[in-house]
């Protein structure tokens, strides 16, 4: 508010300092019964010093009210991996996320790579009609839905976060290092809060990535199946950690 007022202050006293310049006899000398241009130029004065006026006043005073509402995402906003890429790029460039987004844009990636491997691979090896097919494709689909709900996570969290909060508990928290002294204990409460926020997005980044080993596991498991029989299907070690993955995160709400 102590900016804004600064602001308006400055604008109106800038608005009346050039009119004082533009219409005193002393300097420019305008005025409205001289000559025809000089009469022309005082009115464009006026009338531009009006909307100056007007239009300046408005922008300082509600701008900031009108700035958008937060609006979380739910998920059903992609359609489309390369949707979850663009979401993540938009939130590039502040800084704090900015490692995070690079890998998580890896991370689609290689994830749209692998679904295309393995869509290719079960299709040379069981019918879609089979329940084996079926119930690989169905563990597939599942992480897969893990993973891109992660991604809509750190989207939400990168969306709540107060970068210019955040940058200037920072500078306090350098400077009292600098100077030996001690930042109060609600900025670093604050501080605090917002490095539980980082770490979060980070766990998820983590969380992805051995989702994304894990099927390079099963990659490998299932360019085996010439050798495996019903059972060993069954009892294949990189379908057994997809399923107890899967059943830990749906413990897992945030």
């Amino acid at each position: 508010m102590k900016k804004q007022a600064i602001k308006i202050i400055c604008l109106n006293l800038g608005i009346a300092l050039l009119n004082v310049i533009m219409f005193s006899k002393g300097m420019v000398g305008l005025n409205f019964a001289g000559e025809a241009l000089k009469t022309a130029l005082a009115v464009t004065i006026i009338v531009m010093s009006l909307i100056a006026f007007f239009y300046g006043n408005y922008v300082l005073l509600f701008s900031e009210k009108q700035q958008p509402p937060i609006q979380l995402l739910k998920g059903t906003e992609f359609n489309d991996p390369k949707d979850y890429i663009r979401a993540l790029e938009e939130k590039r460039g502040n800084g704090v996320f900015d490692e995070n987004i690079q890998t998580a844009v890896e991370q689609v990636g290689r994830m749209m790579e692998k679904d295309r491997a393995l869509d290719s691979i079960l299709e040379q090896f069981f019918t879609p009609q089979e329940m084996t097919f079926t119930r690989f494709q169905s563990a597939i689909n599942a992480v897969q839905g893990i993973f891109y709900n992660n991604i809509k996570k750190m989207i939400n969290r990168m969306i709540i976060f107060d970068y210019k909060d955040y940058r200037k508990l920072k500078e306090k928290e350098s400077h009292a290092e600098d100077t030996g002294s001690v930042i109060s204990k609600s900025a670093q409460k604050q501080l605090d809060i917002y490095r539980e926020h980082i770490e979060y997005v980070g766990g998820l980044v983590d969380m992805n990535e051995e989702i994304l080993v894990k099927l390079d596991g099963l990659l490998l498991e299932i360019s085996k199946l010439d050798d495996l029989d019903q059972q060993g299907l069954e009892n294949m070690a990189a379908v057994q950690e997809i399923n107890d993955l899967i059943a830990q995160t749906k413990l897992y709400k945030s």
